[in-house]
């Protein structure tokens, strides 16, 4: 007979602390906590798949909280007693928010109260001063009368 695990409280999993080397602690049901030596700790789900036994992650705490974390195992549970792989399933569900989700802007433009641009990426900010700005716009004005030829 299987050894049942006693389902952990927040209380506990705050109390972990990072040892030198990894280790688990079974919440029941084939889901763990995994505690690093860095402090992180991550949520896995043990399951067999195609006969070969998997694991997937659902996420850092406290990030996934524990009752999340119980709710992700229900699913993936039930996802593997309808025949469905859950793996495959977090991919194509993944797959298909990007293919619906817009790109973001590489870049994005504005301009403030006092008439400086803003240029902005996620990793940049570069202001144009007044004087800069008309710098621009008369190159960006010269670049297109040679192209258009005039």
């Amino acid at each position: 007979m299987p050894k049942l695990a006693t389902p952990l409280s927040e209380a506990q999993i705050e109390e972990f602390v990072p040892k030198t080397g990894r280790y688990k602690v079974s919440d029941g049901k084939n889901l763990c906590l995994v505690i690093e030596p860095s402090g992180t700790k991550r949520w896995h789900f043990s399951f067999k798949r195609f006969g070969k036994h998997s694991t997937m992650s659902f996420g850092t705490y406290p990030a996934v909280s524990l009752s999340d974390a119980r709710t992700q195992r229900e699913q993936a549970i039930q996802l593997i007693k309808g025949g469905i792989d859950p793996v495959n399933q977090r991919r194509e569900q993944i797959l298909q928010e990007r293919a619906v989700r817009p790109a973001a802007p590489i870049l994005h433009i504005s301009m403030n109260e006092h008439g400086a641009m803003i240029i902005e990426n996620k990793n940049s900010r570069i202001i144009l001063s007044i004087a800069q700005v008309a710098a621009l716009k008369a190159f960006l004005s010269a670049t297109n009368n040679q192209e258009m030829g005039e």
